[in-house]
């Protein structure tokens, strides 16, 4: 059995709020705010709810939540009454001084005073949170939005009042929690410290948990979801975002407050507390706590802690670790006892998940995979400008060659066969190095003459996360990172591309002693080769891996639908206020028959025809990465989902199919994937099911906030008293009260496994009671156990149990790599064409076409 770090709650165990309802009047009084400019030398912006409840946060100490009172999603908060939550009634004085001073700030000094009476004429409420769930006898609870925010305020509160005892050898270390104004918990005076001497840097980090209410499929109660985290410290102001005060007025609650930068009047960067909360303490006659230093920062001076704001080095590294999430879930079982809890578990099935192949496409293999492909002959390009680049391709591809146990031997600029269908060209591109931009259009020209039907894939060295050398730095010149461009320009040759980063010559071992008479193997490039599997899973290479991890007789299409919303960016006018839905799907054709691999296909939005994988990805790559009109709700949804329809549509109509989604991205666009009205709410391929044609959909969910972390495999006996067992290569499912089933696939990661002591530190201690000798340790990621939730809201005739099997067995059996994914290929599959285009998570750039030119021209 799985355990995690979710408990069912009775709907009792919520306790009560305080709660102000607010009328249609406050909506339209707020209604006529001007736009906000909060965020100095931001674009302005009509101000949000969240803004006056964080004020209000800072001046009365508690968590408090401003939102529409409505049990269905809202574009326009305004459109319903509201209500302002909090944990106790505020001082009627305050709230209305706070209240004011706010709408004065937002009206730049006019006293307008329009809010405040609103709320205080409001008349204050003390219900039960239970009195506002609906659906739970029928397996589907739920309640207005901001239900989900508080709900789990008074279960924080009680596990502040008991410190967390942690094993330290023969003693206990108590770990204080301190509650923040978002409900979440923090260990204040409990701080991880860690000091390097070369270069000498000192950092700090705090344990946070944070609590999400979350629904189960089919489960009548709502589950608490833990989620620890391991939140480093800034030493600087630069850049962060988001900070914790211990205010002087309120010494039991730790204030989280978003802040800003703006320039002093000697040209410095200086923090400030957005949404005016500054300004409505000192009208309320409290003093805003000073801002610390960056030398009190960096020596953890003063009231106040900000958060880093993103990725960055550190002397401390992520993740809190399995052995702290264990002893977490112990002191939860013991401190909550009434009313009862249950901690959500999954039960193992028979089902066992099985990896029967390992490794690269073998040589044997390799022409039958490449036949996936649909061209009769694949070539790669191998582009370089270092010389250990170069002698590391040759080495990776030596296993296709002859002689696999030397590195290929071969010219430049000519190609060189390895095996019936593959043929590899090398080509040294001294442009790799240049520091400025480059025309590679103009660089690439050469590739028009090997369009000659040949498949091409480009191999292309690059310099990872390039940095400006001391001259170049002394100079002010700084290197460009050409992945994007260059990646655009191979696309628009219809070109896929995998990067290797370049790295420096091995440096000879002169201590090194070996024997002679004793062969050592070398170390493998993982690397290189791991890069040259990707190539080739890029270009549509399928080997038989999956067909021999699987059983389908019946011959399905498996598809993979992948949806991601990205905001447009780039210069064009009002561009930064719109989105646009990424939209991937991937086909995988199965076959029983032996001399017929499985092949893949996407879907191209500009011609709408089914294409092989690497002729996709690369029409994928020329065109913009999203489909501007397309979103999660509302019309946008409607638009999305029929368009994805009508792509289905084209498949062979003779085939069943199986559809893997992801359920928090698509459960917007297909209601029948959300727990509310799982399987009764449209969803994908609806328009396809007939009586002689099966469609089966498959939603997995991977998201950390909302699937149970788990905690330890409690079936499997301890080798280590202090370490949790690992989850087995095996599926678990959980099946409610209600009889609704979901299943369970959870893991170490591979740094957990293979990295010994190093790896898996974090599953013997906690970050708290490291030994002194191994406090350098600190400095890696200490990884926890992962999940998957797998549920099937349409079986499409087949056994429910079966598609979640396959879907595991699809995750667990990869193309392109020897551990598990996080969704099964098709969907694996799509995530990747996603990440791989030139505008993922980054700047649009305009295209020289649209989709929608294309399809004018598709038409005529």
């Amino acid at each position: 059995m799985i355990s995690t770090l979710a408990f069912l709650f009775p709907h009792t165990a919520f306790g009560k709020i305080t709660l102000y309802p607010l009328n249609r009047e406050f909506g339209q009084a707020w209604g006529s705010l001007p736009s906000y400019g909060d965020a100095k030398n931001g674009k302005p912006r009509r101000p949000p709810y969240a803004g006056l409840a964080s004020a209000l946060s800072a001046v009365s100490g508690q968590p408090v939540v401003l939102m529409p009172h409505t049990y269905e999603p809202v574009d326009d908060e305004l459109a319903q009454p509201a209500v302002a939550v909090t944990t106790r009634p505020f001082d009627a004085w305050t709230l209305s001084t706070a209240v004011r001073e706010w709408e004065r700030c937002v009206r730049k000094g006019e006293d307008a005073n329009t809010l405040a009476p609103l709320l205080a004429a409001a008349d204050v409420e003390h219900p039960d949170l239970a009195s506002f769930v609906r659906g739970a006898a029928d397996g589907t609870p739920h309640a207005p939005g901001w239900f989900y925010r508080v709900a789990a305020w008074n279960f924080a509160q009680r596990l502040a009042r008991t410190s967390l005892p942690v094993p330290n050898g023969p003693r206990m270390r108590r770990i204080r929690w301190r509650m923040d104004t978002q409900g979440s918990l923090i260990s204040w005076d409990d701080v991880t410290k860690r000091t390097t001497l070369k270069p000498k840097r000192t950092g700090y980090a705090l344990h946070k948990l944070d609590f999400r209410v979350v629904t189960q499929p089919g489960e009548p109660l709502f589950a608490l979801h833990v989620l620890p985290t391991f939140s480093r410290l800034a030493t600087h102001w630069a850049s962060t975002r988001t900070v914790f005060i211990e205010h002087g007025t309120h010494k039991n609650t730790l204030l989280r407050m978003p802040i800003g930068h703006t320039k002093s009047s000697d040209g410095q960067w200086v923090p400030y507390a957005r949404n005016y909360a500054a300004e409505v303490l000192e009208a309320c006659g409290m003093d805003f706590t000073a801002w610390p230093t960056n030398d009190d920062l960096a020596a953890l001076q003063g009231q106040m802690r900000a958060l880093v704001p993103a990725p960055v080095p550190h002397v401390l590294g992520k993740g809190v670790g399995t052995r702290f999430n264990k002893i977490l879930a112990d002191h939860i079982n013991e401190t909550i006892k009434r009313p009862k809890i249950t901690q959500v578990s999954f039960e193992p099935t028979p089902v066992e998940l099985t990896r029967p192949t390992k490794g690269a496409v073998s040589r044997a293999e390799l022409d039958h995979a490449l036949a996936a492909t649909g061209s009769d002959t694949v070539r790669i390009i191998a582009f370089y400008n270092d010389g250990t680049t170069r002698k590391r391709m040759t080495e990776a591809l030596a296993p296709y060659t002859n002689t696999p146990d030397r590195p290929l031997d071969c010219g430049d600029y000519g190609d060189h066969r390895l095996s019936e269908r593959l043929i590899v060209r090398f080509h040294r591109l001294r442009a790799l190095d240049r520091a400025d931009r480059v025309d590679w259009d103009d660089e690439l020209d050469f590739l028009d003459q090997l369009e000659d039907g040949t498949l091409n894939g480009a191999w292309v060295e690059t310099i990872w996360n390039p940095k400006p050398t001391k001259r170049e730095r002394e100079a002010g010149q700084h290197r460009h990172d050409h992945k994007r461009e260059l990646r655009r320009a191979l696309y628009e040759r219809g070109i896929v591309s995998q990067f290797l980063a370049r790295q420096s010559a091995p440096e000879p071992d002169d201590a090194a002693e070996t024997d002679p008479d004793v062969e050592t193997e070398a170390p493998k490039d993982y690397k290189a080769i791991n890069a040259l599997r990707d190539l080739l899973f890029r270009l549509g290479c399928v080997d038989d891996r999956l067909r021999h991890a699987t059983d389908l007789a019946d011959e399905p299409i498996l598809v993979g639908i992948h949806l991601r919303q990205q905001r447009i960016s780039n210069r064009r006018p009002g561009a930064a206020d719109r989105t646009q839905m990424v939209e991937v799907l991937t086909a995988l054709h199965t076959s029983n028959d032996p001399d017929c691999p499985w092949h893949m296909d996407s879907y191209d939005h500009s011609t709408h025809d089914w294409r092989p994988q690497a002729a996709a990805e690369a029409a994928f790559g020329r065109h913009a990465i999203g489909r501007e009109g397309h979103a999660r709700h509302e019309e946008g949804a409607l638009l999305a989902r029929q368009h994805i329809e009508s792509a289905l549509k084209i498949l062979p109509s003779d085939r069943p199919l199986i559809i893997f989604v992801d359920t928090e991205a698509c459960r917007t666009i297909w209601p029948g994937l959300q727990n509310v009205r799982f399987g009764k709410g449209p969803l994908p391929g609806d328009d396809l099911r007939t009586p002689t044609r099966s469609v089966a959909v498959v939603a997995l969910n991977t998201s950390y906030g909302e699937v149970p972390t788990p905690v330890e495999n409690t079936a499997s006996p301890r080798k280590n008293p202090k370490r949790p067992p690992k989850p087995q290569d095996r599926l678990y499912q959980r099946t409610t009260s209600t009889g609704h089933t979901s299943w369970y696939i959870a893991q170490a990661s591979r740094t957990y496994d293979g990295f010994g002591n190093a790896g898996s530190i974090g599953g013997v201690h906690t970050r708290f009671t490291l030994p002194t000798d191994d406090w350098a340790l600190q400095r890696k990621d200490w990884h926890s156990f992962t999940a998957t939730q797998i549920a099937v809201p349409h079986a499409g005739g087949r056994e429910p149990q079966k598609i979640a099997a396959l879907a595991a067995q699809l995750c667990h059996q990869s193309l392109a790599w020897d551990a598990r994914t996080r969704h099964p290929v098709p969907l694996h599959v799509a995530g990747a064409m996603d990440r791989a285009h030139p505008e993922y998570r980054g700047p649009s750039i305009e295209p020289t076409h649209t989709p929608e030119a294309d399809e004018t021209q598709g038409g005529e």
